[in-house]
């Protein structure tokens, strides 16, 4: 059975993109599959023509979905070469995997009337995962501590997601986590008058210095003289 499909796109799109994107969402081991039904095979893209009505309303377009940043380590993952590498097996298994667990996990929360997807944008380098996940354009704003208390809670405190065993202190939220925070509070800038307390500081302890070898060299010399004086006499 042969199938087309006409799919349309608010932008312009390169062909070669959504044909990535589709074989990557449809392999499943060493073959391609829509579902668990249809086997997929002569897969390809045969052209992009731009859409009248969508540019007639291009003005109107909504506005692009709000996204955040999730990271965290793997632990139970050991790194092998092949995990690395895009086109391999092992490597697209885990990444749906982790996609469906963060998927299912957020359709589970707080966010899950604007939730879209997870996508997981690193190549679990090192067992490490960054993933870019998008929430609905008219969704309140995003609050990145709210998210990361929530991912904690739905995750055995940051430690388990599904068959996932998480670190806990690898957790970020667009680069936000309390330890992290807490670092920053432990040392934090010294105050503009601070600074200039302590430069002024400085220059007395130099001011000092400067007169006092000053004194040490006078008493020298006046010793000195008063030798001679004596030697002559």
């Amino acid at each position: 059975m042969s199938v087309t499909i006409q799919g349309l796109f608010s932008s312009s799109m390169d062909p070669g993109v959504v044909e990535h994107v589709f074989l990557d969402k449809t392999l499943n081991a060493s073959s391609h599959w829509l579902g668990a039904t249809y086997h997929l095979a002569d897969i390809h893209v045969t052209e992009v023509k731009p859409s009248v009505h969508l540019q007639a309303d291009k003005a109107t377009s909504s506005p692009s979905p709000q996204h955040f940043q999730l990271n965290f380590t793997v632990t139970n993952l050991p790194y092998f070469q092949d995990i690395a590498q895009p086109d391999t097996t092992k490597h697209q298994r885990n990444k749906r995997s982790i996609e469906n667990a963060l998927n299912q996990l957020f359709r589970n929360s707080s966010i899950k009337s604007s939730f879209s997807d997870c996508q997981d944008l690193r190549a679990l380098n090192h067992t490490g995962v960054d993933s870019q996940c998008n929430v609905s354009p008219r969704a309140q704003r995003i609050d990145r501590v709210a998210i990361y208390e929530e991912f904690l809670w739905l995750t055995q405190n940051g430690t388990q997601l599904q068959n996932f065993t998480l670190d806990r202190s690898s957790v970020l939220v667009d680069g936000y986590s309390p330890n992290r925070h807490d670092a920053l509070t432990e040392n934090p800038d010294l105050p503009f008058w601070a600074i200039i307390l302590i430069c002024l500081a400085a220059l007395l302890v130099l001011i000092i210095c400067l007169l006092f070898c000053f004194l040490v060299t006078m008493c020298l010399r006046k010793k000195e003289r008063d030798y001679k004086i004596q030697k002559l006499q």
